[in-house]
């Protein structure tokens, strides 16, 4: 169910969707069309889909269909990342689609994307801006491509306005790896804070963090096409790591001007240097 809370005037919107988990087994095939089997809350469903040309067909109009209708762009995206050649009778996937997600809101870099996981709960929602008096961790990364070396940098700014940092050279081998590294360190750093917002510059980050760690876990770390998705083990830290959590997911532009990402910025390619 999608909710749409006031909080104080037309602006200032807050946008929470519920995340539905289907399970799903390829039961045979024919002419080119898979016949899947699709799980959602004891129910189940049928539906065709051809690799080839990409044709989606619903055998049946049941709850779990409509669910799956109402989502339809989420379920084709998955079914168009697969590989024809993970296509087969009994391949199996476990899949989260976000109930009417507002893709348009993910895609817009100024929200804020909240992820819940307080009370046992999974929670995603989208703020035009995060909430006052809670901890941030601002994190860059520099990988000189030139050099081979890599370095990051961490920053956590209390409520109270003090800072803390932290940076590291040669953390890894690509910069994707390197700023999720630097993730992984702030949360280590702010400990058993209930209340986050992480501010970063990657995408990357920003993307997995929100979207698609929820979907490797379920499928134990494997991705649709059932190979292990980059970067394993730092994912299972972030996971863990934000268990129990309230965390705010910021992006923002680098060497926009923001003071905490400069210093960030600055103290990285230190770093990176010194490795």
């Amino acid at each position: 169910m999608q909710e749409i809370y006031q909080t104080g005037n037309n602006d200032d919107r807050v946008i929470s969707m519920k995340m539905l988990r289907f399970d799903m087994e390829i039961l045979d095939e024919a002419e080119g069309y898979f016949r899947h089997r699709i799980m959602h809350e004891g129910k189940r469903t049928e539906i065709l889909y051809n690799p080839a040309n990409h044709d989606l067909v619903f055998l049946k109009d049941d709850p779990v269909a409509q669910k799956l209708k109402m989502n339809i762009g989420q379920i084709q995206k998955i079914f168009h990342t697969k590989r024809t050649d993970t296509f087969y009778p009994g391949f199996r996937l476990k899949f989260i689609l976000m109930d009417r997600k507002k893709v348009s809101l993910f895609n817009d870099m100024s929200k804020v994307i909240v992820l819940d996981r307080r009370m046992g709960r999974e929670q995603i929602s989208i703020l035009n801006e995060g909430i006052d008096g809670i901890h941030e961790i601002y994190t860059d990364a520099s990988f000189l491509e030139s050099k081979n070396k890599s370095g990051m940098a961490v920053i956590v700014k209390y409520p109270d306005g003090k800072y803390l940092l932290d940076q590291i050279a040669g953390v890894a081998d690509n910069n994707c790896l390197a700023e999720l590294e630097a993730v992984v360190k702030g949360l280590e750093m702010i400990g058993r804070t209930e209340m986050i917002r992480l501010i970063t510059d990657s995408r990357y980050v920003r993307k997995g963090l929100t979207e698609w760690m929820f979907y490797w876990r379920l499928n134990n770390w494997l991705t649709a096409n059932a190979e292990p998705a980059k970067n394993i083990e730092q994912w299972k830290a972030v996971d863990r790591l934000t268990a129990g959590k309230y965390i705010e997911v910021a992006w923002i532009k680098g060497h926009s001007g923001n003071f905490e990402n400069t210093m960030c910025d600055l103290y990285a390619r230190d770093a990176a240097e010194q490795a």
